[in-house]
């Protein structure tokens, strides 16, 4: 019978352990690529998700990590993010969509990130951002118009598609 053998509960609890793991890594890799797009470099992104795990309590949620990295990667303290040219070989490893994320001006790019890749509610988004609701509304509105028509400047060279083509 599985719940008295000793060795199967060990499985499960190696799998449980297995699970927080992969779950805690997924946290990570969106808090970090969330501090990237809004800060627009890689040492202030991870600077971001090392304040975000300081304030997490002991029981590791992924979301208080995200909120945590999130209010550090846009304090006060933080000027606007880097232009997408000057944010190096970090951008490139992104997939083409989160590239063209990076290239909506600032405002845009930490309105919809805020808002739509991290999911935070307006009202949150309007206080992490210093806004009113309808200010997050406007800029998240304006980011989705824009981004269809962002397109990478190598778009051309990594396609084969130069323009000229019929």
């Amino acid at each position: 019978m599985m719940l008295n053998c000793p060795n199967n509960a060990i499985a499960r609890n190696g799998d449980l352990s297995m699970t927080t793991e992969s779950t805690l890594r997924e946290s990570l890799d969106k808090a970090f690529i969330t501090a990237f797009l809004l800060s627009g470099d890689t040492a202030r992104a991870e600077a971001a998700v090392l304040k975000g795990i300081e304030r997490m309590s002991s029981d590791h949620g992924g979301q208080e990590l995200l909120q945590g990295t999130v209010k550090a990667a846009i304090g006060r303290d933080n000027p606007p993010g880097r232009s997408p040219e000057l944010m190096g070989p970090a951008l490139s490893r992104l997939p083409l969509e989160l590239r063209r994320v990076a290239r909506l001006p600032h405002f845009l790019r930490q309105c919809f990130v805020l808002r739509v890749l991290a999911g935070l509610p307006r009202e949150r988004c309007a206080h992490l951002l210093n806004l009113h609701a309808d200010q997050v509304d406007q800029g998240t509105r304006a980011a989705m118009l824009e981004l269809p028509w962002i397109r990478e400047k190598s778009f051309a060279t990594h396609s084969g598609w130069n323009g000229s083509n019929n």
